[in-house]
């Protein structure tokens, strides 16, 4: 029997409700869930620190926005365990699953009918401010900004031993292939397929117009530098600051030597998350099954 953990962001409107809903349906069929000890009090039943929970669970579900799985990601790395992220927020890529969809498929949760997504993050180490920096798992983004000045940053950029160019920009986004919906789409980055291994740079509002989106293969090494006289540079990870990066300091960035297991409901699919998220138009492409039921009938 599938071990399921749950997490829920208790300052989301809706995450009391949702994980009694999930108690009940634990009562009526008698599939015991672990809570984890901050969520157990919106109910009131025994709970587990994250550890211990992590330790002995095979499947998290994590209750809030894609504010709350990044948190959870950064906490559980490298543990393997996959992640379900539900959706009780806003507009949200990595909580696909929304808290009506979740409830529906408790009983295929419980039989283990989930698709998992093995997704890279990312790895970065440097020296900023004369401290040594070590960030294991950005699973979004690494962001560089020009800060409060108005003057454009200045970002040196090597691949390797081998060096690329100086960006002359707002900043840079370094992005995950499931990064590439957040920051980096906003600022004209491709959207990639998030099991692709491969990250992407973009700069922001470059100043020269042929700058565009690096994609960097898994194995590839990219540094940062800020040049001699130029402005400083703030330094972001997943949305959380990580200090201002002067003439003389460094950051490296690579892949992680772990992935982040993400776990969908096996009816959904990432096309069907843009169609969704993105407000595509048009008609869906059928899925194989239909197309064959349609040609049938035709025929």
């Amino acid at each position: 029997m599938l071990r399921i953990g749950v997490i829920a962001n208790r300052k989301k409107p809706g995450a009391r409700a949702l994980a009694r809903e999930i108690q009940q349906f634990s009562g009526k069929h008698g599939f015991p869930f672990l809570w984890e000890e901050q969520t157990a009090r919106l109910i009131g039943v025994a709970g587990r620190d994250l550890a211990r929970l992590i330790a002995e669970v095979d499947l998290l579900i994590v209750a809030g926005g894609d504010g709350s799985l990044l948190r959870v990601v950064h906490e559980v790395y490298p543990n393997p365990v996959p992640i379900l992220g539900v959706n009780i927020g806003g507009l949200g890529f990595l909580t696909a699953v929304t808290r009506e969809e979740i409830l529906e498929a408790l009983p295929d949760l419980a039989a283990g009918l989930l698709r998992h997504s093995q997704r890279l993050a990312l790895e970065v180490r440097g020296e900023v401010g004369g401290q040594e920096l070590h960030i294991p798992c950005v699973f979004n983004d690494v962001v560089f900004f020009r800060g409060s000045s108005s003057h454009m940053a200045r970002i040196e950029v090597l691949a390797g031993d081998l060096p690329v160019t100086e960006f002359q920009a707002d900043g840079l986004v370094v992005a995950t292939p499931t990064g590439s919906t957040a920051y980096a789409l906003s600022a004209g980055g491709p959207i990639v397929v998030p099991e692709a291994r491969v990250f992407g740079l973009t700069p922001l509002c470059p100043h020269s117009l042929t700058n565009r989106t690096l994609v960097f293969s898994a194995d590839s090494r990219v540094r940062m530098t800020v040049p001699e006289r130029a402005i400083p540079v703030r330094l972001e990870f997943d949305g959380q600051s990580s200090g201002v990066l002067h003439h003389g300091d460094w950051v490296e960035i690579r892949a992680a030597p772990h992935p982040v297991t993400l776990a969908f409901l096996a009816r959904r699919d990432f096309f069907q998350i843009l169609r969704q998220k993105l407000r595509w138009s048009g008609a869906s492409v059928p899925t194989p099954g239909r197309q064959v039921e349609t040609d049938r009938r035709r025929s």
